[in-house]
């Protein structure tokens, strides 16, 4: 199956003749990102930082009953 969708709300290209500034993105493992002018971006830890309350969440489903209102609540 195929799609083509036509969307009259993106805009033009702009020509590579007008750009007057660019600035370079490198993504990596040690920084989330860098760019060309040297700032760092660290990396977000949303999910390392919540680990442990998720744990300790899926401990409490586990105990329950599987359906009942609690189950539920807990889930």
């Amino acid at each position: 199956m195929s799609l083509s969708l036509e969307d009259k709300s993106v805009p033009s290209l702009i020509p590579t003749d007008n750009i007057k500034t660019a600035v370079g993105i490198d993504v990596g493992l040690k920084e989330f990102l860098t760019t060309n002018t040297g700032e760092t971006v660290s990396v977000p830890n949303f999910y390392r930082k919540a680990q442990s309350n998720l744990a300790r969440k899926q401990r409490k489903v586990s105990r329950k009953e599987i359906g009942s209102n609690n189950w539920k609540k807990a889930r």
